[in-house]
């Protein structure tokens, strides 16, 4: 659907706006990017220091480097297989700092759901501090769901699913004597407890100013972004945070943003005036920058942890 997206837009552009975009890119003031970068790396640091909140609230105390590195695999796993890098963020964690797996992927779920609670906070406040501007697309956003909430078939498939539910807690309960129901229970109680993490947690007030940071440096990062071209330095909180937005969801809805992230940011863009070639190049520009920055601390992560851990191991055994 990204790639789609991509010639889809592109085949639209004529052959100036096509090489107006190239010489966007071209001429980009990268000093910018490089800055927004080192903000992105220090929200992920942050993330997996936030992390060990979580963990602790569960009597285990990962190191903090081991978090961050935990958290670069699961972003770049999830570049190469969608919605798999939480599963290899947990999965590093419990090999490293023997957090039981169930628990450390609870933890994460908890986490993804602040996540999502704040993104749509930062939306609805956009929306409503732009109405006027952004009134068509929130209008399209509600009908959409309201298509959707009108549909037989998805309470079809709410009810079923209640229903295999109960009877699955029903089976859990009468034939938890034997091992495999035993097995299943456990992990199911661990993953309850991961989720619960969030609210065992002694110092919280350190979690909520660690996830406002987090996404301080997100905005500051995309907002860095902007300054990369002459014709988009000058937009101020209104479209950084309408971008911010937009951008956000194409990353959620397509694994990684790829093509929708581009296509996302131009079409923003254009609502305050900016060349569709100008929004498609600082789009591109953004992705790429986000995906470099992933590639490299990724890939260094999975390289250096096994070392960082069989040196520290030697140590303690020593």
């Amino acid at each position: 659907m990204g790639v789609f997206l991509v010639f889809h837009i592109y085949n639209q552009l004529d052959t100036t706006q096509r090489q107006a975009v190239f010489e966007s890119i071209r001429r980009a003031n990268y000093f910018w990017i490089i800055l927004s970068i080192f903000m992105g790396v220090l929200s992920h640091w942050i993330r997996g220091y936030r992390w060990k909140f979580q963990l602790n609230a569960m009597g285990y105390h990962p190191r903090t480097l081991n978090n961050f590195m935990a958290v670069m695999i699961g972003y770049i796993v999830n570049m190469i297989l969608p919605r798999v890098g939480e599963v290899s963020r947990a999965a590093a964690i419990t090999q490293y700092e023997k957090v039981p797996f169930q628990k450390s992927f609870g933890s994460i779920l908890a986490e993804r759901a602040i996540d999502l609670i704040v993104l749509v906070l930062i939306s609805v406040i956009t929306v409503i501090l732009q109405y006027d501007l952004l009134e068509g697309f929130a209008n399209e956003m509600i009908a959409k769901v309201k298509s959707k909430s009108d549909s037989p078939f998805i309470y079809v498939v709410l009810g079923g699913g209640l229903v295999l539910l109960v009877l699955f807690y029903f089976l859990l309960k009468r034939l938890s004597h034997l091992a495999f129901f035993a097995k299943i229970s456990s992990l199911i109680q661990g993953l309850l407890e991961g989720l619960q993490s969030i609210f065992k947690m002694k110092r919280r007030v350190e979690y909520i100013l660690a996830t406002f940071a987090i996404w301080a440096l997100y905005l500051g990062m995309f907002w860095l972004g902007f300054f990369s071209l002459s014709e988009t330095s000058h937009l101020g909180p209104n479209a950084i945070f309408a971008g911010f937005v937009l951008g956000s969801f194409a990353i959620v809805l397509i694994p990684g943003g790829i093509g929708a992230y581009p296509v996302g940011i131009m079409q923003c863009l254009v609502l305050y005036g900016i060349a569709e070639e100008t929004g498609f190049a600082l789009g591109w520009i953004i992705w790429l920058s986000q995906t470099i920055m992933i590639l490299i601390f990724g890939g260094l992560s999975m390289l250096y942890i096994p070392h960082y851990n069989k040196k520290n191991l030697a140590h303690a055994t020593n």
